[in-house]
């Protein structure tokens, strides 16, 4: 029943020489990158965040995240565990929801990255159901973390999903700081503090992520001009939107449509990765 979870889509362990850069994208599936060594500057949304030794990025899908530059730190260049996955169950794709876009990690957590990557490589008998139990395991680590710190404010961790549902429900609109804090009843400084310590994120920052996704999904499923777009997605000022847009994904509305549709390359070709497809994975009794 447990393999029945999810699926290990891609397994690597990726190396990323000083200067290199992954052009900001999204997808469909979830995805953790998890540093062992070196330093880079992570895009998040439309904000930079320095991740280290011990640090990972957990994406969900539709979630918009690269890299702009990395750096050597004691001669060692980005390196990272990265895992590719889907996710099949309701119960624990909403608490995998709750975790952070960037956290600090554990020994134990990286340690058993590093067996599934194992498994993954040597593909030995058995080895998809180690490789998946243990990374559903890797999971539940990373939520335990989480669940300890919103249920020690649960009243916070209610106000932050007023706060998504609202934006979710209207973001095709003007909405102010001033607004969402007459919708929650709390103050604009106290929802933007309880706010950002839940997810990692400004109220702008999200508010802006929540436009630009949806502003992707038309620009590769409709015709719709990008003024149109902009205009569908809550920007009444085409310049402003593909300023957001370009500082949010990393290249403007018009270029990420044609290299989407077009299956262009998105990382730099220095990088190197060791990687496995577990063909065996694909199943479909689900």
């Amino acid at each position: 029943m447990t393999l029945n979870m999810l699926n290990i889509l891609w397994l690597a362990k990726s190396e990323y020489p000083a200067g290199s850069s992954l052009t900001p994208h999204k997808h469909d599936y979830y995805q953790i990158y998890y540093v062992i060594s070196g330093e880079g500057d992570f895009i998040v949304g439309n904000e930079s965040v320095k991740m280290g030794r011990g640090k990972y990025l957990f994406t969900r899908p539709n979630d918009i995240h690269g890299i702009s530059s990395t750096r050597d730190v004691d001669g060692n260049p980005l390196r990272m565990l990265e895992v590719k996955y889907v996710v099949f169950d309701n119960e624990l794709e909403e608490s995998l929801n709750q975790i952070p876009i960037v956290c600090q990690g554990t020994d134990n957590i990286e340690e058993m990255l590093a067996l599934v990557f194992k498994e993954g490589i040597d593909t030995l008998p058995w080895y998809l159901e180690i490789a998946t139990h243990t990374f559903i395991a890797v999971l539940y680590y990373m939520i335990r973390f989480q669940k300890i710190e919103l249920s020690t404010n649960p009243k916070k961790s209610k106000v932050v999903d007023q706060i998504k549902e609202n934006i979710q429900k209207n973001y095709k609109n003007e909405i102010s700081l001033d607004h969402l804090a007459k919708f929650v009843g709390h103050s604009k400084n106290y929802i933007c503090k309880t706010f950002k310590e839940n997810t990692g994120m400004t109220i702008n920052l999200y508010l802006n992520k929540v436009r630009i996704d949806k502003a992707g999904e038309l620009l590769l499923n409709t015709d719709y001009d990008v003024a149109e777009i902009g205009r569908e997605v809550g920007y009444n000022n085409i310049f402003h939107f593909i300023k957001t847009f370009k500082k949010i994904v990393g290249t403007s509305p018009g270029n990420f449509r044609k290299n989407e549709l077009t299956g262009n390359a998105l990382v730099s070709s220095k990088v190197k990765a060791i990687a496995t497809i577990p063909t065996q994975q694909t199943r479909h009794d689900i």
